[in-house]
């Protein structure tokens, strides 16, 4: 029986069922967006809150690095109220500075950091009471707080060049002790630790490159006398040998250098600490990039326009009849950091940190003048993070190395 009215064509049906499986099609797609942004947004904040933990983590380390909770095997946890704010915190000594991992307990986040100590502020020079007045000449200029011996300062010439600086306020100058701060137990034992840990087989030479994740465990390499030249090292890598000389074509970053004597050479820009037994000469436009440092058994000397961004420690515990310079810093070079010399110092140019000397000498060719600060800039620095050599209750980030 035909039921009475107007009726379709059946090919409408294709039509509507088409048009159903583009809208279903479309409603998926919304909700697989919709999915997928909040996946996204999701691991975004999670990514977030474990960049903030690791910001907490070092923070909290700078503050109180001989917590020793916080390097605890099992992680350290930040906030009670949340699970996933555990932390692996992972101490290790490079050079005199600090390598500190922190990795987030779902190991989602891992980044290593050189430490050091944070300056104390407004110090900058710390002068062995040897009872004689400390002269000034030249156009010598000394910021910040000044500790100095009992009959503290005076104001002299060398030849016919007088005093040319700002006159020193009375309120800036200190009473120093009868010796210059010595350096920690711990600090020496590393010294002590890099020198003795030196492989006893020669390597037959460095690769052209080379990179080793801080991560790892340190690569070692023993060259004897070489010199280092026209290759590409960053890392976690130590180099020894008895006589090196680092070429102007290096490129080296955050490498430990041990030997008897190192030379870097003129025109190089390499960023290591560079420890010696005996001497260490940085020749003339050669740059030592923050964070470096240098440390030497009896000599060091920085040549003109020359730059070492760290440290340069002196430690010539030798006494000789002779007055000997154990430490040189040229008119044009540059310091910034901590500067000590156990020793007989002839300082000039420009110190941005802190001084530290038993002894200042400056060299003329008609004799030599004790006490004397010639032509020399010392200024305040509060950015530049300390090496581990003195006591330090608190951490200053150096460097991100990963």
């Amino acid at each position: 029986m035909k039921f009475p009215g107007p009726y379709l064509r059946g090919s409408v049906l294709p039509t509507v069922v088409v048009v159903s499986v583009l809208m279903l099609t479309g409603m998926l797609g919304l909700y697989a967006l919709w999915e997928s942004e909040t996946l996204l947004f999701a691991r975004s904040c999670r990514l977030r809150q474990a960049r903030a933990d690791v910001e907490s983590a070092y923070a909290l380390y700078s503050l109180h690095p001989d917590r020793e909770e916080l390097a605890h095997p099992g992680g350290y946890r930040l906030y009670d109220s949340l699970s996933l704010s555990r932390v692996l915190v992972e101490v290790r000594p490079w050079g005199l500075y600090d390598a500190v991992t922190v990795a987030t307990s779902d190991s989602l986040l891992c980044v290593c950091r050189l430490l050091g100590a944070r300056p104390e502020a407004g110090n900058t020079l710390c002068y062995a009471d040897g009872r004689s007045a400390v002269t000034l000449a030249g156009r010598t200029e000394l910021r910040g707080v000044l500790s100095l011996p009992q009959n503290g300062l005076a104001y002299g010439r060398v030849g016919a060049d007088f005093f040319r600086g700002r006159e020193i306020p009375r309120m800036a100058v200190r009473r120093s002790a009868g010796t210059i701060p010595a350096p920690t137990g711990e600090a020496e034992a590393r010294i002590g630790a890099l020198f003795a840990n030196a492989p006893q087989t020669l390597d037959d030479a460095l690769p052209d490159s080379l990179l080793c994740p801080f991560l790892r465990d340190s690569m070692v390499f023993r060259l004897g006398d070489a010199e280092i030249g026209g290759c590409l090292l960053r890392g976690r890598i130590v180099l020894y040998g008895d006589e090196l000389r680092i070429d102007s074509a290096c490129r080296i970053g955050h490498l430990l250098i041990c030997a008897r004597k190192i030379t870097v050479g003129s025109g190089a820009r390499i960023t290591a600490q560079l420890f010696a037994r005996d001497t260490i000469v940085v020749e003339a436009r050669a740059v030592l990039e923050y964070p470096s440092g240098i440390y030497a058994g009896q000599y060091a000397g920085i040549g003109d326009r020359a730059e070492v961004n760290g440290y340069a420690i002196v430690r010539d515990t030798v006494r000789r009849k002779k007055v000997t310079a154990s430490y040189r810093q040229s008119r044009t070079a540059r310091l910034r950091g901590l500067l000590w010399v156990d020793g007989v110092a002839q300082v000039q140019g420009v110190v941005s940190g802190c001084a530290v000397l038993r002894q200042a000498v400056y060299f003329s060719p008609q004799g030599y003048y004790k006490d004397m600060l010639y032509d020399v800039a010392l200024l305040e620095n509060p950015v530049t993070a300390r090496p581990l050599w003195l006591a330090s209750e608190r951490r200053k980030e150096a460097a991100c190395v990963q």
